[in-house]
């Protein structure tokens, strides 16, 4: 009895904690971005340090009409690089109003050090990564502007 007392308490122990709420884990959040002639993408947002960081890395495979949305306190030169990064990135910089003002198209995953970094020939407030393929299926060009719905705090 007292055996099954003890995987009994185990139990209700770990369902305790896979099931309560933890206000300490970073929450995942998402803004909606909308492109010329009406596409519409979630994306994750990145806006601490640590999620410019890490970004997309690890990630083996990207949903379609997904990525992330880098989001910076202000305009300046943000670099982006590969590393860590397994699959091909299509890469776009806006500025504070939502113009596209460069982009990458296929940046491959960086294979060995150093990694290459990307990083605009203006200032951007916005930086976004989706599946490499995207800015040619959207037809997406310098100028273009992109509607960025971001989440009520």
């Amino acid at each position: 009895m007292k055996y099954l007392i003890r995987i009994l308490f185990v139990f209700v122990s770990i369902s305790i904690l896979c099931f309560s709420k933890n206000d300490n884990l970073p929450r995942v959040e998402f803004a909606t971005v909308i492109f010329p002639k009406g596409y519409v993408f979630s994306l994750e947002i990145a806006k601490t340090p640590e999620q410019w960081v890490r970004g997309l890395m690890f990630r083996k495979s990207l949903p379609q009409n997904s990525g992330m949305l880098f989001v910076y306190p202000k305009d300046d030169y943000f670099a982006i690089w590969m590393k860590n990064c397994f699959i091909p990135l299509d890469i776009i910089w806006l500025d504070s109003k939502g113009r596209i003002v460069y982009f990458v198209e296929n940046a491959p995953p960086c294979k060995q050090e150093p990694c290459p970094v990307y990083e605009p020939i203006m200032k951007a407030r916005f930086v976004i990564e989706l599946n490499a393929g995207t800015i040619k299926k959207l037809k997406l060009k310098t100028g273009d502007r992109v509607s960025i719905i971001l989440p009520k705090q």
